[in-house]
């Protein structure tokens, strides 16, 4: 049965990419931080899935799963420009997904400065290395913290106003991006991300999940009407796979048609998994950046928009990380 899914969700995947190709044939995709992102691991199974040939970049040691080898090639390497350029030219890649990015874990500058300029130092020499191997496009993961708190709609033209650590970061490393198409003709899409869950990111729905996996109620902080948009990992990743043909020189909101208060999140896990009852705990010291986006530009440019509903993507990752029914 489980084999009979695969191949159907594997049939499904191979119509929807028959057109990725640069001319006439199949291109080749580089994923930098595929060893240390969850995200990442998601993407290269899909892009193998659909026969795209994967190669992948990081800074760490990495055991190569079983599904893996064979199947992609990992260099082991330091994300600079004198290193990543002779492997772009030598692998003869196409399109790089910028995967590469370590977490903002504070939003106090002296925590978060050295992890904000990491970021950018390791943006800019990938982007370097693309220009100089003449790579033709680079898809960045971006997210909706750039716009910082929003009353309307934002919409990708929308003034960027972020106050969060994170949001700093990727806008100043969206406009790098920019730059280097200006300079040097290098493609790209910008995807400005929702909250992704079903992935351990460490955000507030994996934090949950790790805390019913051990028999534990779910947190709410705050009053828990703060609203988030929270996506589907499926979704996201369909949306870059997306991207690999669709959306040059744009930036794109990914994101969830509504948003959820973060007590009907907790919720919904709590039903999912059982008899169960969040806690509330109060947190002033948690800053969140709160703002509703359209993606009217996702569906009119990548034909894309998010299938997955919060309630049904808690069921999958909850079964996924083989939680306990509490009964």
């Amino acid at each position: 049965m489980i084999t009979l899914l695969y191949n159907e969700i594997n049939i499904r995947y191979r119509e929807q990419m028959k057109d990725v190709s640069v001319e006439g044939k199949i291109v080749k995709v580089l994923v930098t931080g595929g060893a240390s992102n969850s995200m990442a691991l998601e993407v290269i199974d899909k892009l193998i899935g659909n026969g795209i040939d994967v190669v992948i970049a990081d800074n760490c040691k990495w055991n190569m799963t079983p599904h893996l080898s064979g199947k992609a090639s990992y260099y082991e390497v330091v994300l600079h420009k004198e290193l990543l350029t002779p492997i772009f030219k030598k692998e003869k890649v196409d399109i790089v997904l910028h995967l590469k990015s370590e977490p903002i874990t504070s939003n106090k500058i002296r925590d978060s400065f050295d992890q904000s300029e990491e970021n950018i130092h390791t943006t800019t020499n990938v982007l370097e290395a693309c220009a100089e191997a003449k790579v033709q496009k680079v898809i960045f993961p971006s997210t909706i913290s750039v716009y910082g708190n929003q009353t309307a709609e934002a919409a990708e033209d929308t003034f960027l106003d972020p106050f969060l650590f994170e949001g700093l970061s990727k806008k100043m490393e969206e406009q790098y991006v920019m730059n280097y198409h200006k300079l040097y003709g290098l493609n790209f899409s910008i995807l400005r991300f929702a909250d992704i869950y079903g992935i351990d990111n460490g955000g507030i729905i994996a934090e949950n999940i790790e805390r019913v996996k051990d028999g534990h109620a779910p947190v709410i902080y705050g009053t828990g009407q703060e609203q988030r948009n929270f996506l589907y990992i499926d979704d996201a990743t369909d949306a870059i796979l997306a991207s690999l043909t669709k959306g040059d020189n744009q930036v794109i909101n990914i994101a969830a048609n509504c948003m959820h208060s973060l007590e009907e999140a907790a919720i919904s896990v709590c039903e999912t998994v059982g008899k169960l009852e969040p806690v509330y705990y109060s947190n002033e010291d948690e800053l969140v950046s709160i703002c509703p986006v359209s993606v009217q530009k996702a569906k009119e440019l990548l034909g894309w928009e998010a299938k997955i509903p919060l309630w049904e993507g808690l069921q999958k990752t909850l079964q996924e990380s083989k939680v306990r029914k509490h009964l």
